[in-house]
């Protein structure tokens, strides 16, 4: 489903320098940057979560205890060759 969007001519200048570097179509730039954008939004929760996470000593020594007790669990079913 194609939508129409808004750009500000600061974005539209910034959209056809990339085509020239580039020889993508602006839907594709658009695309790939958003899905950049959406994995660095990802990364920044992820980073914060952690943050809160060992800013809690008592929630923090959990989790330290629970990957030693996972460590060197994870099999995944294939021999060794």
């Amino acid at each position: 489903m194609a939508s129409t969007i808004r750009v500000s001519s600061r974005g539209q200048l910034i959209i056809e320098d990339i085509v020239k570097m580039t020889k993508k179509q602006k839907v594709e730039i658009l695309e790939e940057a958003l899905e950049d954008y959406r994995f660095r939004e990802r990364m920044r929760i992820l980073s914060e979560d952690f943050d809160r996470l060992r800013s809690n000593e008592e929630a923090w020594q959990q989790e330290l205890e629970e990957r030693r007790e996972l460590d060197g669990t994870i099999g995944d079913g294939l021999e060794d060759e």
